[in-house]
């Protein structure tokens, strides 16, 4: 009985130190805009959930979500596209948007442990400046979302922190809608669009959570501004599907009527 308990301990450790090394050097290879690891396992996703959960309850505050049915009565290919303006953004959308998704990340933010993470919970990373970086960050876009019917990728438009939170035209990139588009082209006119989301944080006090105020009290004030504001909570709005066949063909007046769309949502954000 001793044996074969030892037995399988060491068969145990053997796997976990494969698979470290193996994602280890996966999130390694995230440096290369566009490399697209592996989809990652249901452990992969659950860790990814629960350290969005932690991050949420450390850093942001109680999420109020609205429309969440907008997101979950959806069937076909979706790009969730969501304002920009916190570090912590896409922790935000894994709790306000019921469904596993991918993301694309800038390669500096997918450095070192961070990669190997990524690579874990399903993060592909993106390099504008080199050369050949932005197309092959679309082409990697592009491979998750025919792969599956039900393919999520969460991309944020505006490619940038906007810290004040103001969703400028020139701000916005056409990427969501290139990617899109060419992803209808390859699967045969199955149902495929972007899912817009709107994220307003709060800054008053007078909303922090108990334990926001407990942090308050023992006067934590760097921990709470390791992300150089405080959060007390957030309200995610999440709009209503835009099918790809809606969208005019002009990249650019398709990315506005995506900006518009969210602009509105964030007005009903601030309105809550």
């Amino acid at each position: 009985m001793l044996l074969a308990t030892t037995l399988i301990l060491l068969i145990v450790v053997a796997t976990a130190i494969r698979r470290f090394r193996f994602w280890k050097k996966q999130g390694l290879k995230l440096q290369e805009s566009g490399y697209l690891p592996p989809a990652p396992s249901r452990l992969g996703r659950a860790i990814f959930r629960l350290l969005s959960r932690l991050a949420v309850f450390l850093m942001v505050g109680p999420v109020k979500v609205i429309g969440r049915n907008n997101a979950t009565g959806y069937r076909g290919r979706l790009i969730i596209v969501p304002n920009h303006t916190f570090q912590m953004d896409f922790t935000v959308i894994s709790r306000a948007v019921p469904l596993d998704f991918r993301y694309m990340a800038a390669t500096k933010e997918l450095l070192g442990f961070r990669g190997l993470m990524g690579a874990l919970t399903g993060a592909f990373g993106v390099d504008a400046k080199a050369t050949g970086g932005a197309e092959s960050a679309v082409a990697a876009s592009v491979k998750v979302l025919t792969q599956r019917y039900d393919s999520r990728l969460l991309l944020f438009p505006q490619g940038k922190l906007i810290e004040d939170n103001v969703l400028r035209p020139e701000d916005f990139k056409t990427g969501a809608v290139r990617i899109l588009r060419r992803t209808a082209e390859l699967i045969d006119r199955q149902p495929a669009a972007l899912l817009p989301v709107a994220i307003r944080y709060k800054r008053d006090p007078a909303d922090a959570s108990w334990f926001h105020r407990l942090v308050m009290k023992l006067g934590w004030k760097r921990f709470r501004r390791a992300f150089k504001q405080a959060n007390y909570g957030v309200v995610a709005v999440i709009g209503e599907p835009i099918a790809v066949e809606s969208l005019p063909e002009n990249a650019r007046e398709a990315t506005e009527i995506m900006r518009t769309r969210i602009q509105a949502l964030l007005e009903q954000a601030n309105r809550n």
